[in-house]
C-alpha cells in the first residue's frame, strides 16, 4: 500500500493537468450556489436551482472523471515524439464527450442516492437524539441552508448555545460524523466501479460494497490514508483562511490532493480488480 502511496504521487505529478478543468468547474460552481442563494426566493426558483446544479455536477464529474481514467493510462505509456504527445493531448480532450455520454446518467444515480442516504443518516441521528433530549432541536443553531455554506456561521450559532443546549448537539455532531465515516468507507469504490465498468448505479453499488470487504484490510488503510489527508486540508485551510498568502498555498494543495485521491483511487481499483 505504501508503494501506492508514493506511486500516486508521481502519477499525479504526470497527470497534473487534470487540476485545470477542476478549478474551473469549482470557480464556476461557487458563483452559481451564491447567485441560486441570492436569487431562489421561491420554491420553484429553489428546485430549478436545484436541478440545474445536478445536471452541472453529473455532467462535470462525468467528463472529468472519465478523462482521469484516460489520462492514468496515457501516463504509463512512453511518449518520445511530439507528435505523439499532441495526440494523446486530443485523445484526453476527446474523452471529455465520451465520459458525458458513458457516465452521465450513472452519476446522476449516484448523486441522487448519496443524497438520499444522508438525508437518511440526518433522520435517523437527529430522531435518535430527539428520544434521548426531547427539547433537541437539529435547527437549534438557527442557521438557515445559505449560511451552512461558512463554517464563521456555523461557528457563531454554535457560541449562541446555552450550556442545556450544547451537549444534544455535541453528541448529534458526534454520532452524525461517525455515520459519515461508515458510509463513506462503504461507497469508497462506487465511482471507480462505474467509471471501470460503466454499470448503473444500483450495480455499481452492489458490487462495490461487495468489492469492499474482499480486501477489507487493504481498502480500510486506504480509506484511513484518504480521511487523514482531506482532515490535513480542512484544518490547514481553516486555521490559515486569515492569512491571504498562507491560504492561497493551502489552496492550491486542496486542488492538488482532490487530485491526488481520484489518482490514488482509481489506481487502487486498477491493480487490484482488473488485473
Amino acid at each position: 500500500m505504501f508503494k501506492l502511496f508514493k506511486n500516486s504521487f508521481n502519477t499525479t505529478n504526470d497527470c497534473i493537468i487534470l487540476a485545470t478543468p477542476l478549478i474551473i468547474f469549482m470557480s464556476i460552481l461557487g458563483w452559481f450556489c451564491k447567485f441560486t442563494m441570492n436569487g431562489a426566493d421561491t420554491v420553484p426558483k429553489i428546485i430549478l436551482g436545484g436541478i440545474t446544479l445536478l445536471i452541472m455536477a453529473s455532467g462535470f464529474l462525468s467528463a472529468w472523471l472519465y478523462m482521469c481514467k484516460k489520462t492514468i493510462q496515457l501516463s504509463k505509456k512512453i511518449v518520445i515524439f511530439d507528435s505523439d504527445r499532441a495526440k494523446s493531448f486530443g485523445t484526453l480532450i476527446l474523452s471529455l464527450s465520451k465520459g458525458i455520454g458513458r457516465l452521465f446518467l450513472p452519476l446522476i444515480g449516484v448523486i441522487g442516492i448519496y443524497i438520499i442516504l444522508f438525508g437518511i443518516l440526518f433522520f435517523i441521528t437527529g430522531f435518535i437524539i430527539s428520544n434521548i433530549y426531547p427539547s433537541f432541536d437539529p435547527e437549534i443553531l438557527g442557521l438557515h441552508i445559505d449560511q451552512l455554506v461558512t463554517s464563521n456561521e456555523i461557528l457563531k450559532g454554535v457560541n449562541k448555545l446555552t450550556v442545556d443546549e450544547f451537549p444534544p448537539f455535541l453528541y448529534w455532531y458526534i454520532i452524525t460524523i461517525i455515520g459519515s465515516f461508515i458510509l463513506n468507507f462503504i461507497t469508497m469504490l462506487w465511482i471507480p466501479e462505474i467509471v471501470y465498468n460503466e454499470k448503473n448505479a444500483f450495480k455499481a453499488l452492489f458490487y462495490s460494497i461487495k468489492k469492499n470487504f474482499q480486501n477489507l484490510p487493504q481498502t480500510l488503510i486506504l480509506y484511513l490514508y484518504i480521511t487523514f489527508l482531506i482532515t490535513f486540508v480542512t484544518v490547514s485551510s481553516a486555521v490559515l483562511m486569515f492569512n491571504p498568502f498562507l491560504y492561497f498555498i493551502v489552496l492550491i494543495l486542496y486542488y492538488y490532493f482532490l487530485v491526488y485521491i481520484v489518482v490514488l483511487l482509481f489506481s487502487y481499483y486498477e491493480q487490484t480488480f482488473t488485473k
